[in-house]
C-alpha cells in the first residue's frame, strides 16, 4: 500500500504542485494586501508573546547567546504550520469535497498538497527569519544547511498525520471535533513558549514523543541552538519512532476507509 500511494504522488506530482498554488491563491484572494498576510498574523503573534514575555513576565533571556525574539520565531513560526495540520489537516476531506467525490483522483494526494501548501508559506517564513537576523548581524551557521532535511521529516510525519485521521474525521464528526480541541493543549504543552531542557528528567522523556516539540526543536537547532539534529538521539529516535507508527497508522486506515469517505462527506 505504501509503495501505491507514494506511486500515486509521484505520478501526479505537478498537480499536487498545481493544486497547492491554487490553494495558496485561494486563501487570500480578495485581500488587498495578498501575500503579505502570509507574515503579518505570525508576526504580530512573535511580537505580542515577546512582549508578554520580556516586559510582562520578565521571563525572556539570550539563548545559546542568541536573540530570544529569534529563539521564539523559530518556534512559532513551525507551529503555524503545525496548527494547521493538527486542527484543518486532520479533517482535510471535509474542506476538499469536490476532490473527493472525483472518482478517478487519488485521496492520498490531498493529504499532500495541503501539507505543501502550509509548508511553502513555512519556508517562506523561516527565508524571511535568515534575512532579518542577517540585517541584525546575526548569520546562518553550518547548522543551517540541516533545514531542508528537518523540513522533508516534519513533511512526510504531517502528511501521514492527515491520511491517518482525515478518514476517521470524515466517518466520525466528534472525532474530528476532539482533534480540533488538540490545538490549544499542544501549543502550550510542547516548549514553544518554554525551553525543554528545563523540564524535569521524567516530563522531558514523555515530551521526546511529542512531535510537535521535536520539530519545533529541530528548527530551533538549525538557528539558535546550533547542533545537529541527530545529534541528541534520546529526542530523535523517538521522533523516528512515533513518525513510523504514523506511516503504518497512514497506510492501514487509508486502505480500510478511503472506499468509505466519498459516501460519507
Amino acid at each position: 500500500m505504501l509503495l501505491s500511494v507514494i506511486k500515486e504522488n509521484w505520478r501526479w506530482r505537478h498537480q499536487v504542485w498545481n493544486l497547492a498554488k491554487i490553494d495558496l491563491v485561494k486563501t487570500y484572494r480578495g485581500a488587498a494586501l495578498g501575500k503579505v498576510w502570509l507574515f503579518a498574523k505570525p508576526a504580530v503573534y512573535i511580537l505580542v508573546f515577546w512582549f508578554a514575555l520580556e516586559f510582562g513576565l520578565r521571563s525572556s533571556s539570550d539563548v545559546n547567546g542568541k536573540p530570544f525574539l529569534l529563539w521564539l520565531a523559530a518556534g512559532v513560526f513551525p507551529w503555524f504550520f503545525m496548527s494547521g495540520m493538527i486542527t484543518t489537516g486532520s479533517d482535510v476531506y471535509k474542506r476538499y469535497t469536490y476532490l473527493v467525490n472525483r472518482i478517478k483522483f487519488p485521496l492520498s494526494l490531498i493529504s499532500t498538497f495541503y501539507t505543501l501548501s502550509l509548508m511553502i508559506v513555512l519556508v517562506c517564513m523561516l527565508a524571511f527569519t535568515v534575512v532579518v537576523a542577517a540585517c541584525f548581524g546575526i548569520f546562518p551557521s553550518v547548522y543551517l544547511l540541516q533545514l531542508p532535511l528537518v523540513l522533508a521529516l516534519m513533511f512526510v510525519f504531517w502528511v501521514c498525520w492527515s491520511m491517518a485521521l482525515s478518514p476517521l474525521s470524515a466517518i466520525s464528526r466528534d472525532f474530528a471535533n476532539l482533534l480540533k480541541t488538540l490545538g490549544t493543549p499542544f501549543f502550550w504543552l510542547s516548549g514553544i513558549l518554554f525551553e525543554l531542557d528545563k523540564l524535569p528528567h521524567v516530563a522531558r522523556v514523555i515530551m521526546a514523543f511529542n512531535p510537535v516539540a521535536w520539530c519545533a526543536e529541530a528548527v530551533r537547532d538549525c538557528f539558535v541552538y546550533e547542533q545537529w539534529v541527530w545529534a541528541d538521539y534520546t529526542s530523535f529516535l523517538p521522533f523516528l519512532a512515533v513518525l513510523v507508527f504514523f506511516v503504518f497508522l497512514a497506510m492501514h486506515n487509508y486502505r480500510r476507509l478511503y472506499m468509505e469517505v466519498p459516501d460519507v462527506i
